[in-house]
């Protein structure tokens, strides 16, 4: 079977190559990270540009309700029409970096607080963002998510976070390590470890074909030991 490789960057700057089987195209490439410190934590998410209005037209239909510049960089911020959630993304050059609020917009001066607490670098192949060191805040979390049309998704735990998904008992072999189902009401998703890297697998269906792409699925992180 036919391979593709995709070199990815993870939020903390950390590289994973995901080679996948088939020519299946990929349809798209999301990364998450969530930093915490103390009682106090907040998540992200990382899409190519176009992510938000996307997001504010077919995910949670929202308007605009304000225009910042935070390094350098122009920040939108988006109110659902029920008034229940809101959005503010920060468009990159290549990527936008968006995170969730509950409730109504909010206010100006807290949305570039936020942003300007983070180190933000973007770049072709993912956009890295840590947070500045006077917030004492921690990446707690972090994944890639890479979708393949027809196929279904993969989704890859940051190194930190990958050993707690692997279960403690032999799985089934695959080409490029193990594999186990995962526990996932209403859908078929199994828990894939390589030698280099662990992640989780979402298929459309359990068709022999999608079975077969997950068997050559390999994960690898470039540090993961």
């Amino acid at each position: 079977m036919a391979q593709q490789q995709l070199d990815l960057i993870s939020p903390s700057g950390g590289q994973v190559r995901v080679a996948l089987p088939g020519s299946a195209p990929v349809s798209s490439v999301v990364t998450g990270v969530r930093f915490a410190g103390g009682s106090y934590g907040t998540g992200f998410q990382i899409g190519p540009r176009g992510y938000h209005d996307f997001a504010c037209t077919h995910v949670a239909p929202a308007t605009l309700r304000e225009r910042l510049v935070v390094h350098g960089r122009e920040v939108l911020v988006a109110e659902a029409e029920d008034g229940e959630s809101s959005v503010a993304t920060l468009i990159g050059t290549y990527h936008e970096l968006m995170t969730v609020f509950v409730g109504p917009a909010p206010r100006r001066d807290r949305v570039f607080s936020l942003f300007n607490s983070l180190l933000i670098n973007d770049n072709s192949g993912g956009m890295v963002v840590r947070p500045r060191s006077a917030t004492l805040l921690d990446t707690m979390a972090e994944q890639v998510v890479v979708a393949v049309k027809g196929y279904g998704s993969v989704n890859i735990p940051g190194p930190r976070q990958a050993s707690a998904l692997v279960p403690r008992h032999a799985g089934a072999r695959t080409a490029h390590g193990e594999v186990w189902k995962a526990a996932y009401p209403g859908g078929f998703a199994f828990i894939l470890g390589c030698s280099r890297g662990v992640a989780e697998v979402h298929l459309a269906n359990t068709a022999q074909e999608c079975l077969d792409w997950l068997n050559e699925i390999d994960v690898a992180w470039r540090d993961a030991s």
